[in-house]
């Protein structure tokens, strides 16, 4: 013991500089993993509403094939369970081609502006869903797409497909396909989930939003007028 105690007196200025570094390593160590903790972490839901997809002949032919367009509605519900907050940058929606030649891969969507709101009738009563993104012509509503710890948010999300032809359109399996849906938030993170949803006709769809199916044919009928530069 009593070397112990010599030496340690010997060797003070070592030791001492020895326990700051490893207090300073122990220091780095924490911070890392608490870096590591301390991020978002969004989980993906659908919500009971107006959820699904059609495709629907566009009345023109391509190469012999009649064309046709896809549109695919989302009633989704966003968590952020993580432990820093972020903000949704976009979405995407992807689906399998009806091909089994490209069966494995997905063919995705980006947001689309929906021309009209999306509801229906209960009774005498008129129930309108939310958007996500965009800003309800009949219903006053926050866009909430910035969310804290343990905050969530909810809202429908509207896709639409360039006009098409052959296979160019989601598997049909039971009048149901499987779409994998992709949320980004503002430093580029995703965070996917797939689920089935229902294929319906246009006439179903319609009658949520009479709009349905039409935002790229009227984009391409009445292009974005220039304005003058004064």
């Amino acid at each position: 013991m009593n070397e112990i105690i010599s030496w340690s007196n010997q060797n003070s200025g070592f030791l001492s500089l020895s326990i700051f570094l490893f207090t300073l390593f122990l220091g780095w160590v924490s911070g890392v993993f608490k870096k590591l903790r301390y991020k978002p972490q969004f989980i993906i839901d659908l919500m009971q509403g107006p959820t699904f997809c059609c495709t629907f002949d566009a009345g023109n032919k391509h190469k012999d094939f009649d064309s046709h367009r896809t549109a695919i509605v989302l009633y989704l519900s966003i968590k952020n369970i993580g432990t820093a907050p972020s903000e949704i940058s976009r979405i995407e929606v992807g689906y399998h081609n009806s091909s089994f030649k490209y069966s494995f891969l997905w063919f995705w969507l980006k947001q689309t502006t929906s021309l009209g709101d999306f509801g229906h009738t209960i009774g005498e009563n008129l129930r309108i869903y939310p958007f996500l993104f965009q800003q309800s012509s009949l219903l006053p509503q926050e866009i909430v797409t910035y969310l804290k710890s343990g905050q969530s948010t909810k809202g429908i999300v509207y896709f639409e497909q360039p006009e098409s032809y052959g296979t160019f359109c989601p598997r049909n399996k039971n009048e149901k396909t499987k779409v994998k849906i992709k949320v980004y938030d503002v430093f580029n993170n995703s965070y996917s989930k797939t689920f089935w949803v229902p294929i319906v006709a246009l006439g179903y769809a319609k009658k949520f939003n009479k709009k349905f199916g039409c935002t790229l044919s009227e984009m391409e009928d009445n292009p974005i007028e220039e304005w003058d530069q004064f």
